[in-house]
Parts: structure tokens; sequence; C-alpha cells
């Protein structure tokens, strides 16, 4: 009786124990998320003409202590617009990444950037890709020739499967419609990205 009474209580409990356990398989992704700031300036050429902020999303914080900072994910609002991050890291064999990443901030003050290239956890990041625009002047910079160069300036910016934080310099962004360029700079910081 006893052991009819064990495989009675296991045989009900099995369907409770599997419902409950297929639940956790399924973890949910999180939301990716930025933090960006962005600015041109006059590069070698002197013909920029969009020298200025490009946009802001928000906040790095105190980057010394890495306190205060306030990412903004995909789908959220921001200043006025709202935020749409598409972003993936992905390894490329022993401390490379495959970096993908483009945020767009809609509204008056909002604008577009994308990078993407190859990424080691140390050192000058070199080869990059960017594109750079801005809703204000409705302008568009790219650096077609992959010179972009990415920096790790504070012991919390680097490289990771699923995020990539750094400090992007592109000598000369340009402006292929009004045949001018410009040296596009900026801090991001891409989080929860496919890994």
């Amino acid at each position: 009786m006893f052991r009819r009474h064990h495989a009675i209580v296991a045989t009900l409990c099995l369907p409770t124990i599997a419902l409950l356990g297929s639940g956790c398989g399924d973890d949910e992704k999180a939301t990716p998320q930025v933090i960006f700031d962005g600015r041109l300036e006059r590069g070698a050429g002197t013909d920029c003409q969009d020298v200025g902020g490009l946009f802001t999303i928000g906040e790095f914080g105190v980057a010394a202590l890495e306190q205060g900072s306030k990412p903004i994910k995909d789908g959220e609002p921001f200043d006025q617009g709202n935020v749409a991050v598409s972003c993936s890291v992905t390894s490329a064999g022993s401390d490379e990444f495959d970096v993908v990443g483009s945020v767009a901030l809609s509204g008056a003050t909002g604008g577009f950037f994308r990078v993407d290239g190859k990424f080691k956890a140390t050192g000058e990041q070199t080869g990059i890709h960017a594109i750079f625009s801005s809703r204000k002047s409705g302008n568009t910079y790219e650096q077609v020739d992959r010179a972009c160069i990415v920096r790790y300036t504070t012991s919390f910016q680097g490289v990771a499967a699923g995020r990539v934080w750094g400090e992007i310099t592109c000598p000369n962004a340009e402006n292929s419609g009004a045949q001018t360029s410009c040296a596009a700079i900026a801090q991001f910081r891409f989080e929860n990205c496919a890994q």
C-alpha cells in the first residue's frame, strides 16, 4: 500500500512539475538599450557646415564611478521622440566580436547612428564603419572608407557578448549630398544585444 501511495502521488505531481518547469527554459530576452551622445566638428577640411551636437539619448552619469547612468530601452520615449535600438554583439573568435548597432530617435531633436565592425576586447578598434545623422539639419554623414576608430577610454568601457561601450572618432565623415565632410565623434553604449 505504501508503494501504491507513492506511485499515485508521483503520478499526480509529475504534470504539475512539468508545467512549472516548462517556463524555465524560455528565458525572456532583455530589451536592447542604449546611451548615445554625438557631435560633429571641423575635421581636416574646413567645409563642415553642421558643427555641434547631433543628438543625445539617456545619460552616461559619472563615468569614473559608473553611477547615475540612464540607458533608454528600445521603444521607450525620450526627449521629443521615441527610441528604436537594434544591436548584435557576437563572438568572432578569441576576444573578438562582430558588432552591429543602430539607434534612431524620432522627433525634432533626434537622429540616427549606426556602427559596425570587428571589435577586440582591448586596444584601439580600427576599420570601423559608421553613419551619423541629425533630424535638426536633415544631413547624414558616413565614413565610407571604414577609417573610424573606437577607443575604450575608461575601465568600464569595452566589448563582451551582448554589449559594447566605447568612444568613436570618424575623421572624415562625408555628406555626399552636399559634398562636405566633418569629423564625427560620439560615445555609445549598447546593451542587451543579440549574442
